[in-house]
């Protein structure tokens, strides 16, 4: 009788901890933005959408910590350390950490010339084709990560996530090899779109790297356009844009 007790016992235990874990996992959210990420990895290309932002209204903040474990943490430093990448710095934008790890590895992995412009051009094309868009949690809020959490979500190569997490990861690569970006939110109606930018010199308007690439003039400077859209898809929403500093 007391050997039962015992049995039930544990498994009233095992249960409690089962769904204490669950009930956590729920919570955090960071079960179901692994498992969407693998569900889209399997799939083939897939095209974005631009309604993905809306003026005035703040996005929930996704970090890397809200997609990694403690230990998978651990593990990611301990391979930055020896690999002598400095800390990740920036908020939404970043650079160093994973940023820098995944730069240098896609500058070999592609065969970029030293040259910025070259760099840039390859990569972004590399990650528009290796790119597969997921819509943000059907939570009523907007969601925009970080660029080491973006990294941190690929699965069997691919990245996922909707255009404003396609255009920080973009700008934080642009930044990463010493270019000036940003990110920048465009508007047409009530449609809202993200999209990045780096500045060069108009001398550079000549440059074959940039074949292909929409660019526009302020304000003296001119800005590349890194948005998956090209032409009058990409132009819509340049007429009424906000510079969205600080991230």
């Amino acid at each position: 009788m007391n050997f039962k007790l015992l049995i039930v016992s544990v498994i009233v235990v095992l249960l409690l901890v089962l769904t204490s874990s669950c009930t956590s996992c729920s919570r955090s959210g960071r079960a179901q933005i692994i498992a969407m990420a693998k569900k889209e990895g399997r799939k083939k290309n897939t095209i974005p959408e631009p309604n993905t932002i809306i003026k005035d209204i703040a996005p929930k903040i996704i970090e890397i910590e809200d997609v990694v474990t403690p230990k998978e943490k651990k593990v990611i430093n301990k391979e930055l350390v020896k690999n002598k990448i400095p800390e990740v710095e920036g908020n939404l934008i970043q650079v160093e950490g994973l940023v820098l790890k995944e730069v240098r590895e896609l500058t070999i992995k592609l065969g970029a010339t030293s040259s910025q412009l070259d760099q840039i051009s390859k990569m972004k094309k590399h990650v528009q084709k290796e790119w597969h868009y997921i819509f943000d949690p059907a939570t009523g809020h907007d969601t925009w990560r970080s660029a080491e959490a973006t990294i941190s979500l690929k699965y069997q190569g691919k990245y996922s996530g909707d255009c404003d997490d396609y255009a920080i990861l973009l700008a934080s690569f642009a930044r990463q090899i010493g270019l000036n970006s940003r990110v920048v939110g465009g508007f047409d109606g009530d449609s809202g779109h993200a999209f990045a930018e780096f500045e060069i010199n108009k001398s550079d308007l000549k440059s074959r790297y940039l074949n292909g690439f929409d660019y526009r003039s302020m304000n003296g400077s001119y800005w590349v356009s890194l948005d998956w859209f090209k032409g009058s898809e990409h132009n819509r929403f340049t007429n009424n844009t906000e510079i969205l500093n600080g991230i």
